[in-house]
């Protein structure tokens, strides 16, 4: 009952913040405030969300546990071209990070795509391209999460775009959870989230990985991953949802597009990039379709664990709803 509590709280909330946007400064920094005190009780919740409202960034918002560090760009993506930093793990997680970086040497690739019949491929790339528009915003202090943002995101009159990504500080992953609804009847939609991995190339000059698709206990469907030649140090995208996916190692080409790895591409050990992809099939105008993924990380393959949080995060998903309804009524 709580969660449903808080959403109908987070839509009136909106509703008066619109009214009183004048107000915004001062709430600001006591969003902040309550913030920096890491508290995550259904009071803070409730105080959070009925005094302060989300704040949209129009610069990448940095997100720092024990394990990762990480920032999301005003474009959806991971990292923020060569800027430090990209994707950082400390395996020790005492939040030591030191020089490797898994997303910034050379030409970082970190991206996510959407394809469908009606209006064939775009992509949003960390490196630059950016093909949907969308608003960027803080949600760490009322998510029940240490760190979470909601970026939100509009492709014409197609569809719109909505995904969270959150860890807790104890976390060894980076979380996402993505909706797509359609403003038009759409056939043939698929996603695709990509990396380009390269965690020894900082110190031993080294972009190739040992890349892989699933491990003795986990599909192929599930779980992708790339591990350093010297270091072992692995990430990997990892999903369990109902939906249609499928992982692949593309080759030097890097490809953005869904369905190659849909079809479940291995291009084996060398300087390529991991994909996730969904199949979502068919949405009619209105309907959305939701799923969870993970970057997830660890010392080695064998030391990765493998996990997403379930749905029930529901109000991560109510952000999300709410941030998509504030970008369609600014249209």
């Amino acid at each position: 009952m709580y969660p449903i509590v808080f959403a109908v709280i987070l839509l009136c909330f909106y509703v008066w913040h619109d009214v009183c946007f004048m107000c915004h400064s001062s709430l600001t920094g006591f969003l902040y405030l309550l913030k920096g005190s890491k508290m995550k009780k259904i009071s803070t919740v409730a105080i959070v969300a009925l005094f302060a409202p989300a704040i949209a960034q129009a610069a990448p918002i940095i997100m720092e546990g024990d394990y990762v560090l990480t920032q999301v760009s005003d474009n959806g993506t991971l990292g923020n071209a060569s800027n430090n930093p990209g994707i950082k793990h400390d395996i020790t997680g005492t939040g030591s990070f030191g020089i490797e970086d898994y997303l910034t040497p050379g030409t970082p690739h970190e991206l996510f795509s959407v394809k469908s019949s009606q209006f064939g491929l775009q992509t949003n790339n960390n490196a630059g391209r950016s093909d949907i528009s969308g608003v960027l915003t803080d949600t760490s202090a009322f998510s029940g999460y240490d760190q979470s943002t909601n970026w939100t995101g509009t492709f014409n009159d197609f569809y719109t775009i909505s995904t969270d990504t959150f860890f807790n500080d104890g976390d060894e992953r980076i979380n996402m959870m993505t909706t797509i609804t359609a403003l038009v009847d759409l056939t043939d939609v698929e996603f695709l989230r990509s990396i380009d991995p390269d965690p020894d190339h900082k110190t031993f000059a080294e972009f190739s990985t040992v890349n892989g698709r699933g491990t003795d206990t986990i599909a192929e469907s599930d779980f992708v991953h790339a591990q350093g030649t010297n270091t072992g140090l692995t990430i990997g995208l990892y999903s369990n949802s109902d939906i249609t996916h499928n992982t692949g190692v593309s080759d030097s080409s890097w490809s953005i597009d869904p369905s190659y790895y849909l079809a479940g591409n291995n291009a084996g050990t060398g300087d390529f990039s991991l994909g996730l992809a969904f199949m979502l099939g068919d949405l009619a105008t209105g309907s959305s379709s939701t799923f969870d993924y993970a970057y997830v990380m660890g010392e080695s393959v064998d030391k990765v664990k493998v996990s997403v949080p379930a749905p029930s995060s529901f109000l991560i998903f109510a952000l999300g709803l709410l941030g998509l309804a504030r970008l369609r009524k600014s249209k």
